[in-house]
């Protein structure tokens, strides 16, 4: 279901193997087809998550970024 109780911003929560599954496609997708910048986008929603916290832990390391 989309909405706003359900995530928010229009986002759809997928199970882990959702992502897995949106990750592989998209990523062979965009090997096929660079150009198809929706199966890049996708591919960096479903991946990136770990490496934006990891860089959020770090901000909050140093003065600036408190």
């Amino acid at each position: 279901m989309v909405g706003a109780g359900r995530g928010g911003g229009g986002h759809i929560r997928l199970k882990g193997w959702q992502q897995a599954a949106v990750a592989l496609g998209s990523a062979f997708g965009a090997l096929l087809d660079p150009r198809r910048a929706d199966l890049i986008a996708a591919l960096g929603e479903t991946t990136g998550r770990p490496f934006f916290e990891r860089v959020l832990q770090r901000m909050k390391m140093t003065p600036e970024g408190r």
